[in-house]
């Protein structure tokens, strides 16, 4: 499963209309600014609201667009532009979605989160660094920032007692693969066909089965 990261909520916060999010992605290697739209590839993991829908999906020919089920309206595009706002650029280097003010937005994936607060025209800025270190995601205008956080992979940590069960596993393939007896003994022979049933389990035997078996004592005889 992979990381979640909140990012924190739509808003309208410094150099805005109203409520969007300026979106941009920037190569870490060359510090250029990519135009979205033709890389969305690492805006995939952006989820947007409560129920985190993904903002990008593939659409029937395979191609990645906005998700219309995210509620995003594309208001500008990356590259030139006239800007009615006092202040805005006249070169946008990102793309604006407008959403509603407060909209949740999340990053499902590794990467490491850098929240900006007060950045100028971008107002309180979101930055996502994306887990290759190839790119860095920003998303301007919002109205709270998420706590910074590292998520070095996509894999959620196991908790202590999944952790300890894989421990005793690990302890039985090692008994098995020792092989330093010619004759097993009844516990050693029971251990080798429950762990070998354990790789495709019945319904009825499990990892607490096994965890049971482990700390009963058995005859030691043949």
């Amino acid at each position: 499963m992979a990381g979640i990261q909140y990012l924190g909520q739509v808003g309208s916060t410094g150099t805005s209309t109203g409520p969007h999010k300026h979106v941009y992605v920037k190569e870490l290697a060359t510090g250029k600014y990519l135009d979205p739209a033709t890389i969305r590839t690492p805006l995939m993991g952006l989820r947007v609201g409560e129920k985190r829908i993904p903002a990008i999906i593939k659409d029937a020919q395979g191609k990645l667009v906005l998700n219309p089920a995210a509620g995003i309206t594309l208001t500008s595009r990356f590259g030139p532009r006239s800007a009615p706002t006092k202040g805005a650029s006249t070169f946008h280097q990102g793309e604006d979605w407008a959403l509603p003010e407060g909209t949740p937005i999340y990053y499902e994936g590794g990467g490491k989160y850098v929240p900006k607060a007060n950045q100028g025209g971008y107002g309180n800025l979101a930055t996502f660094m994306t887990g290759d270190n190839k790119y860095e995601i920003g998303l301007g205008h919002m109205k709270t920032l998420g706590e910074s956080s590292d998520l070095p992979s996509t894999q959620l940590p196991v908790t202590k007692e999944e952790g300890d069960q894989d421990l005793m596993l690990l302890g039985l393939m090692g008994l098995l693969q020792q092989g330093q007896k010619k004759e097993k003994t009844f516990k050693e022979k029971f251990t080798e066909d429950l762990f070998s049933g354990l790789l495709k389990p019945p319904p009825s035997i499990g990892r607490e089965f096994l965890t049971a078996y482990m700390q009963s004592p058995l005859p030691s005889g043949d």
